[in-house]
């Protein structure tokens, strides 16, 4: 079981104040799940998006098997070793202040700057949140668009270029808008990018090994601008490694103007061997709690994993 977090405090969203904090500080108040050091659950949405539905009609949770990578099997994030670490998907939150809501993500992938492995020659980078929305309406689709990595200068070219497409999206090509931070509406199966190229497994990877339960779906390439989120960077140092932290935030009503609603919400890096996501009701009245297992989410928050453990807390 994850035990609860301890507050550390009024916490300064800048670099230089951010890096004598901790995970644990850092996602105060926050509504969370962890996934330090183990590999990303089965989503309940693998099957339609291995299928070629990148938008299902439902809210998507995370099962309660681990993806069974060929290497590292619920131990570290594949590939395993040294080089699983990097692609470590660690602690997602949300957390509702008025009528904004924030969503926070911590990985071990830097954002900014991306990783390159030099044995593949391939550069890897942090995708987007997708982010699910179930209410009176129905079932709508987001994306909370990530930075696209790059040296300060240009930007990475990931996956040998499988992502072209996400990137324009994200920059504006040097002819359009530039859209990182921002949130975008899904509304067709052509605006989601799905993984693959080299170092990766893409969708129609068929060897034996196969991970059972990964998702595919990574960077959003299209879709309506709907604002600009204020995307935030910061890292912490903890479990001895260095932690990228993303947060945007955004009005409420961008999503939804139901005051109950289900909020679901995925994100893995460019190769999708690692992955994190969770399902919750915001806000959470006491008597909507059981409301969440018609969703598969109860057993969400009681998976294992290495290191201090983290409890969910309501926003």
């Amino acid at each position: 079981m994850k035990t609860s977090f301890v507050s550390g405090g009024m916490i300064l969203f800048l670099l230089c104040s951010a890096a004598s904090a901790d995970l644990s500080s850092v996602f105060d108040g926050y509504t969370t799940v962890e996934e330090i050091g183990v590999s990303g659950l089965q989503s309940s949405y693998y099957r339609p998006t291995k299928g070629g539905d990148t938008l299902p009609g439902f809210v998507q949770s995370l099962g309660p098997n681990r993806v069974k990578y060929p290497y590292g099997i619920g131990e570290v994030p594949s590939p395993g070793g040294s080089v699983g670490r990097h692609f470590d998907q660690g602690v997602m939150g949300i957390k509702k202040v008025g009528g904004s809501l924030k969503i926070r993500v911590a990985g071990a992938l830097n954002p900014l700057g991306g990783y390159y492995h030099s044995g593949w020659r391939t550069w890897y980078g942090q995708g987007d949140v997708f982010v699910t929305v179930g209410d009176a309406t129905g079932v709508s689709h987001y994306a909370l668009l990530n930075s696209w990595a790059g040296d300060g200068t240009s930007y990475q070219t990931l996956g040998r270029g499988y992502y072209d497409d996400a990137e324009v999206f994200h920059t504006g090509g040097g002819i359009g808008p530039d859209l990182q931070g921002h949130l975008v509406g899904l509304s067709e199966v052509d605006d989601v990018v799905l993984t693959g190229g080299r170092g990766s497994y893409h969708p129609g990877y068929s060897r034996r090994g196969l991970p059972k339960g990964l998702d595919y779906r990574v960077y959003a390439r299209g879709g309506t601008d709907l604002g600009d989120a204020e995307l935030d960077h910061f890292s912490v140092h903890d479990f001895g490694r260095e932690w990228f932290v993303q947060t945007w935030t955004l009005p409420t009503n961008w999503l939804t103007c139901d005051p109950v609603y289900t909020l679901g919400l995925h994100t893995a890096a460019s190769c999708s061997n690692d992955q994190i996501g969770m399902v919750s009701v915001v806000p959470v009245p006491g008597a909507l709690l059981l409301g969440l297992a018609g969703f598969g989410t109860m057993g969400l928050f009681t998976k294992g994993g290495k290191g201090r453990k983290m409890m969910k807390k309501s926003v």
